[in-house]
């Protein structure tokens, strides 16, 4: 069965034009976001796997709520090979 992993984005531009105020991905504030631009990081998250699935705008205070998901890699655990030296004693 697929399994999917989440990223939560939440952006506020500024009033005139594409530069962002703040910048938070699950959370955590991106401080070194240098681009500035909300459609460069989707476009990056794009590049990366990431696939929007749901957008939230709220007028009142001019944040922009973002979801994105991306298939899950699920490591498959290995089984320790037995060393030679196991075989030969």
């Amino acid at each position: 069965m697929q399994k999917w992993e989440y990223l939560f984005l939440e952006a506020s531009p500024y009033p005139f034009g594409d530069r962002l105020i703040n910048l938070y991905v699950n959370g955590q504030e991106l401080r070194d976001w240098k681009e500035g631009s909300l459609h460069l990081f989707v476009n990056q998250l794009g590049d990366e796997g990431w696939e929007l699935v749901d957008l939230h705008h709220d007028p009142k205070y001019d944040h922009n709520y973002l979801i994105f998901k991306r298939p899950k890699v699920v490591k498959k655990a290995s089984r320790a090979k037995p060393s030679s030296k196991a075989k030969d004693a």
